[in-house]
């Protein structure tokens, strides 16, 4: 007896060894936390879920409402991340109304290659989404709003722990409200998006705004890219870097709207800082590159600030940028013994009235080929200035394509060779000989760009509900860079997108719908259309329509004359729509129609021909065979032939 015990004890250890594989788990408002975490008996809470996913598995979360303190602190592996997303289609929000004031809503603990993804996080007491003793972990498209304190913050309360960390794709809102009333005179406010003493940080295509703090810190940290994001509306800084080394802030839009609720002092955030404020585990900034972005209506375009631990700019480049219309100096770089080795060079200075630039730091700052219109350049003039009117197509707009430098522009062909540094301008464009000033290279080189990029590849579907489609396709190529689709719906324009895949918002089960998607490059030239996706949607089946029509009953025809036979049949059903018919003569394909019927012509005559039809959907669904019909045309006029 106790044999067969220790027998089905390890049967059941084999089971489990041999089905312990990724899995799909599902998270539900109406679940239970005792429940399987199946689709079927889902979790109750997010929390449950973490602690029993593993390396490999994706923990789906329903829509709805969790107010619940999540707590994960999960570990997948290289090869078989652990993912926690909404699931697709469906809004999953973590409310932190009611819970502890000093706790994450989302608290994201000692988790390796994990990935938190597409939640809306808002009404935290505290922080809304926190990665503490993170590695390899990536916060992607969140939404987090309302938040007492941080909307994002990534951190450790000592170096050498936390490392490469995501934060992409997230929209950060209405956070810091602690300081709301801007009482916190004295400092300390926190930021919307925080990546505190970690190394390698990547942090793009955030969407930053209304924030009563920074807006986005790289706070004691090392090694990270800070690219394509847009940051408007903090009271402080908008971009900040504070004892962080090796930086590369990179193609990021900056922007006060003039909403007064986040002036400072009767004045919007400077648009990038850097200062070293922490003498304590000290990491004094440097060794940073600061290129292509567009800072527009900020307290200073460019600030550094000797204050606290002081330091100097060492080592850092602020190359091909564009700042304009600045409320106080455009450029302020603080005197500072720690200057060292650090160079100002090629961006476009267009100043409304704002002051001259002020405390220039001349030792160990050198400045050249940048463009002044608006105020003097001061302390901070240069070898290659030019100053003139960089001719910008909108001045003063909100849009990055405002800052595009227009033919004739005084910035064009002005610029030093730093393409080793700055590759691309804000567009993509590669910067090649001649170069100019600012975040947009309109020169293309010698040769104009007149080579059109390649056609998409691949449209298709990627999933959607009963009343949206989700489509995607291939990144297209281009001699220089693509930097945009065009996507058309029964071939009008419907969307404009800079990345492949696109959500058709407003589709309907019932109806027939063609896409096709153009690319097209910084030079306006554009690929050939895609393909045709012709698509009649079906959340029902999950996807796109899988069920082929019924076969077409009932074929038959005469012969109308020697050479031409007609057919018709009874139509064919489907569970979406048929949109049309295949003709098949002696088993080869001689028409195709969209109305049960056809004629077929050039045929010989007092000949016997064998038909079939079979019906499609919009989703290429092809019907089994109609049945077979036999027709023979009629005899040649008697004195000619069927050919004459």
């Amino acid at each position: 007896m106790r044999r067969s015990k220790v027998f089905l004890a390890c049967l059941a250890l084999t089971v489990v060894s041999t089905t312990a594989k990724a899995a799909d788990l599902y998270v539900s408002t109406s679940g239970n936390d005792t429940n399987a975490g199946t689709l079927a008996a889902p979790f109750k809470t997010i929390t449950k879920a973490g602690t029993v996913a593993q390396p490999g598995d994706t923990v789906n979360v329903r829509g709805g409402v969790y107010f619940e303190r999540v707590s994960i602190m999960s570990k997948g592996t290289a090869a078989k991340r652990i993912v926690f997303r909404s699931y697709p289609g469906e809004n999953a929000i973590i409310d932190g109304t009611g819970l502890a004031s000093n706790k994450a809503t989302m608290a994201i603990t000692e988790t390796e290659y994990v990935d938190i993804s597409g939640f809306e996080v808002r009404n935290s007491p505290f922080i809304g989404i926190s990665l503490w003793y993170a590695k390899q972990t990536r916060v992607l498209d969140n939404v987090v709003h309302g938040a007492v304190r941080n909307g994002i913050y990534v951190g450790a309360d000592a170096t050498g722990i936390v490392s490469d960390i995501t934060v992409s794709g997230n929209t950060v809102y209405d956070t810091v409200l602690e300081n709301q009333y801007h009482n916190m005179g004295g400092g300390g406010w926190a930021g919307a998006v925080v990546v505190a003493l970690c190394d390698r940080a990547t942090i793009t295509n955030n969407r930053i705004r209304n924030n009563d703090g920074e807006g986005l810190i790289s706070l004691r940290s090392n090694n990270a890219l800070i690219q394509d994001n847009e940051i408007s509306d903090s009271f402080s800084v908008e971009l900040y870097i504070d004892n962080a080394r090796y930086v590369t802030a990179n193609r990021n839009l900056i922007y006060s709207t003039g909403n007064t609720r986040y002036f400072r002092d009767g004045y919007p955030a400077a648009g990038i800082a850097v200062a070293n404020e922490t003498s304590a585990n000290m990491n004094p900034s440097s060794d940073n590159v600061f290129s292509n972005n567009i800072v527009v209506g900020s307290r200073w375009g460019f600030y550094y600030g000797s204050f606290e631990s002081g330091g100097g700019l060492r080592n850092t480049k602020v190359l091909n940028n564009t700042f304009y219309g600045s409320k106080q100096a455009i450029l302020q770089i603080e005197d500072d013994a720690g200057h060292t080795n650090s160079t100002i060079q090629n961006n476009i200075f267009y100043s409304t009235g704002s002051p001259t630039p002020q405390y220039a730091g001349t030792n160990g700052v050198t400045y050249r080929n940048n463009l002044w219109y608006g105020t003097t350049a001061g302390a901070a003039a240069g070898t290659g200035d030019v100053f003139a009117n960089p001719a910008l197509a909108n001045a003063g707009g909100l849009t990055a394509a405002d800052y595009r430098i227009k033919l004739g522009s005084a910035a064009i062909a002005k610029a030093l060779d730093t393409s080793s540094v700055v590759s691309t301008d804000y567009f993509g464009t590669l910067r090649v000989s001649p170069f100019d000033i600012g975040a947009h290279q309109f020169s293309t080189g010698l040769v104009a760009d007149t080579l059109a990029p390649a056609v998409p590849a691949n449209l298709r579907a990627s999933g959607g509900t009963s009343t949206s489609l989700n489509l995607a396709w291939d990144a297209a190529s281009d001699n220089v860079a693509v930097t945009g689709y065009t996507v058309y719906r029964n071939g009008a324009v419907v969307a404009t997108v800079s990345a492949p895949g696109w959500t058709d918002p407003a589709v309907n089960e019932a109806l027939l719908y063609t896409y096709q998607v153009q690319a097209f490059d910084a030079a306006g030239n554009r690929s050939a259309l895609s393909a045709t996706l012709s698509m009649a949607w079906s959340a029902s089946n999950g996807g796109t329509d899988t069920t082929a029509p019924t076969a077409p009953a009932n074929l038959r025809g005469n012969a109308s004359s020697a050479t031409a036979t007609d057919l018709w049949w009874d139509n064919a059903s489907d569970n979406v729509g048929v949109v049309a018919y295949r003709v098949f003569r002696d088993g080869v394909l001689v028409g195709t129609v969209t109305t049960a019927a056809f004629s077929d012509a050039g045929l010989l005559a007092s000949t016997s021909y064998t038909y079939h039809v079979t019906a499609i959907d919009a989703a290429g669904n092809v019907s089994v065979r109609s049945n077979k019909y036999v027709i023979k045309t009629k005899a040649a006029p008697r004195g000619r032939s069927s050919h004459s």
